[in-house]
């Protein structure tokens, strides 16, 4: 355990890349170390590791009070591989990690990336209590939420404190995020095309809660549910709208629209903004069969683009050992309810759950070939199932042996499992070879599907954009090296040219997809 030396430095979290979506944990432990007066820099790691040298470089320039890292379990890799090369130089700060990956098997993570210290739960409160007890060299061990790592000596001080009221969360300094990063999301999903995100979008993310009051066997749960009043979640889209010109809402967790009622509210408060705007949501299809038509309706009249939903499989042996709590049938009608209205929908399907079969899993590519002929904008996804510490899986997996330990979990999920499409653990009753069999033919079946349904002047657009995309960042990186004044003009001039070309593009594509008339 390093004892600081630099009392008056600067908090640094460190996040890594902004893509897809904002990240709110970095977020609110920003917001409320700020409004209590703290020094806080926020900065982002590097995609590529040859780069943490120099990035580690940066950071002990800075000469900060301590160093925060870790999100989702992915990060544990990176995260500890910068941590050895902060170590390596001597760094004379502690370096905290905390997040998802931390908090169900927190001393394990605290030894095998060699932190100082690793905040359990929800960090806000833990971690300005450790600032303040580093900037009064005092000695953290009795602060609640921590594991302490002292020369190899775990000591876990017990539950923390977190904020029960959510309206006591801190405002998110926008502000400490680059921008261009997390507004114009749609430009990523230009390598998966689909009407549900534009090119020319500016998306706001916006956070309904936290928790989750149900109980998947894949998912690890860490708390109940406390859910953002509708008000504060308006007051965050009319600031946004305002200081950033956003023209499309993503309530992206599962705690947006529980209830009808709750939908309704929402609904009142778009109304209610300063100007007509689209909105994006997630839901779950036994919620969704709860709306009835006039609801829906007044959700698409106020905005509602696309809704992202969890089907997991067709096979409803598979949905029940799930405790998924949805219907075969439920899916179905929510589809048909949802085309109707022109909703778009964003859904997943996943290949080796907890005794599934072969004939289980045809029944989930059955499910997903009748639904997309039904209706085209349905936007499928894969994936093989990954039982991750804290879930109900993994200790199923530890228990019938298929996991030693939590180090033979991180061994298979850093040779396999951070790479899309492979296989960490088989739960299933299937061989692995058939797991992956499968999980390829549902996506070249759903993408063959998909191209016959589009059309292939459609299909043609796509790949013109995608390669033009392409070369756009190719030469835009060649730019990027010869930095000058005539490079810089270059570059604005390029991007100008590109984006306004996509546009053209994107609409031509829209109108042949059949969206526009």
């Amino acid at each position: 355990m390093i004892k600081n030396n630099n009392l008056n430095g600067p908090v640094i979290l460190v996040s890594k890349d902004i893509a897809y979506t904002f990240p709110f944990g970095y977020a609110y432990l920003a917001g409320y170390l700020l409004q209590r007066g703290e020094n806080v820099k926020l900065m982002f790691r590097p995609e590529n590791a040859k780069d943490f040298d120099q990035f580690a470089d940066e950071i002990m320039k800075l000469k900060p009070l301590l160093v925060g890292l870790g999100t989702l379990y992915p990060d544990i890799y990176p995260v500890g591989e910068l941590i050895t090369i902060l170590k390596n130089k001597n760094c004379d700060f502690p370096i905290i990690i905390g997040g998802q990956m931390v908090t169900p098997i927190p001393e394990f993570v605290t030894e095998i990336t060699g932190a100082d210290y690793a905040i359990t739960g929800e960090g806000e409160i833990t971690l300005y209590n450790l600032v303040t007890a580093l900037r009064q060299k005092k000695d953290p061990i009795s602060i609640k939420g921590l594991i302490v790592n002292n020369n190899g000596k775990m000591t876990n001080t017990g539950q923390g404190e977190f904020i029960t009221d959510m309206k006591k969360l801190p405002p998110i300094p926008y502000h400490l995020f680059p921008s261009e990063k997390w507004l114009n999301v749609g430009q990523y999903y230009i390598f998966q095309p689909q009407p549900h995100w534009r090119y020319k979008d500016k998306i706001a993310d916006i956070h309904g809660g936290r928790g989750c009051p149900f109980n998947c066997n894949f998912c690890y749960h860490h708390s109940q549910p406390r859910y953002r009043p509708i008000p504060d979640m308006i007051a965050d889209a009319k600031k946004l709208i305002e200081e950033y010109d956003v023209n499309l809402l993503n309530f992206g967790d599962d705690l947006v629209i529980t209830s009808p009622a709750r939908a309704e509210e929402l609904v009142l408060g778009i109304k209610s903004l300063p100007k007509k705007i689209e909105f994006a949501l997630t839901c779950r299809f036994d919620i969704l069969s709860r709306f009835s038509d006039e609801l829906l309706l007044k959700m698409k009249q106020a905005g509602l683009r696309s809704m992202g939903l969890g089907v997991e499989s067709g096979s409803q042996r598979i949905l029940d050992i799930i405790h998924k709590r949805v219907t075969i049938e439920q899916i179905k009608n929510g589809f048909r309810r949802l085309k109707n209205l022109g909703i778009f929908t964003t859904v997943c399907i996943q290949v080796g759950q907890l005794g599934e079969t072969n004939e289980d899993v045809q029944k989930s590519m059955d499910l997903m070939l009748e639904t997309l002929r039904n209706d085209k904008n349905i936007n499928w996804s894969f994936t093989i199932t990954t039982p991750f510490p804290g879930t109900e899986l993994y200790e199923i997996a530890l228990s019938k042996g298929l996991l030693k330990d939590h180090k033979d979990f991180y061994n298979k999920f850093k040779i396999g499992g951070r790479k899309l499409g492979t296989l960490t653990a088989n739960l299933s009753a299937m061989t692995d070879q058939e797991i992956l069999n499968w999980r390829d033919k549902l996506l070249t079946t759903y993408r063959a599907e998909k191209k016959k349904l589009i059309g292939k002047r459609t299909w043609l657009i796509e790949r013109l954009r995608m390669r033009l995309f392409r070369l756009y960042i190719k030469i835009d990186e060649t730019l990027q090296a010869r930095p000058n004044k005539l490079t810089a003009l270059a570059r604005k001039i390029m991007c100008f040219f590109h984006n306004r070309f996509q546009i053209g593009l994107e609409y031509l594509w829209l109108y042949f997809w059949g969206i526009y008339k």
